[in-house]
């Protein structure tokens, strides 16, 4: 009977059998089922192994041929980032002398408005001297 769980285990384990064995085998139709059974099974994992193997060098093909297009798109996206790169430090320089140039558009303004400040008060003492000199004048004509 050993010999008989051989034979279930190697399929070409068969041979190894004597004829009365393999009569016995025959005539045991739970043994004949399982032999049956795991020789379909067997023969089922063979086609999905295939079928696997057939899927997997289809994707690995696919995957070869898009190899040129992703190291381009690799090439572009990295001339990308340097162009990005370039124009953020261009924008940051900008927006730093939009700042230098604010801060002095800003004390030009305030100078420009002190400026204007002193010239007005420059006016009003012309205009006070200028009401105020007549009586002086009248004054050492006066005294004269």
């Amino acid at each position: 009977m050993s010999t008989l769980k051989e034979a279930n285990t190697c399929p070409d384990g068969y041979r190894a059998l004597s004829t009365s064995e393999l009569q016995e085998l025959l005539q045991n139709d739970e043994k004949m089922d399982q032999i049956l059974r795991l020789n379909e099974k067997f023969q089922g994992l063979q086609v999905d192994r295939e079928m696997l193997l057939s899927t997997n060098r289809s994707v690995a093909e696919e995957s070869l041929a898009r190899q040129p297009q992703l190291n381009n798109g690799k090439v572009q996206l990295a001339e990308k980032y340097r162009e990005l790169s370039n124009l953020a430090t261009t924008c940051w320089e900008k927006q730093s002398q939009l700042g230098t140039r604010g801060q002095k558009l800003s004390l030009q303004s305030a100078q420009n408005l002190l400026q204007e400040e002193v010239d007005r008060e420059e006016e009003q003492s012309e205009v006070k001297k200028n009401q105020n000199t007549p009586n002086v004048e009248l004054l050492f004509l006066e005294n004269c």
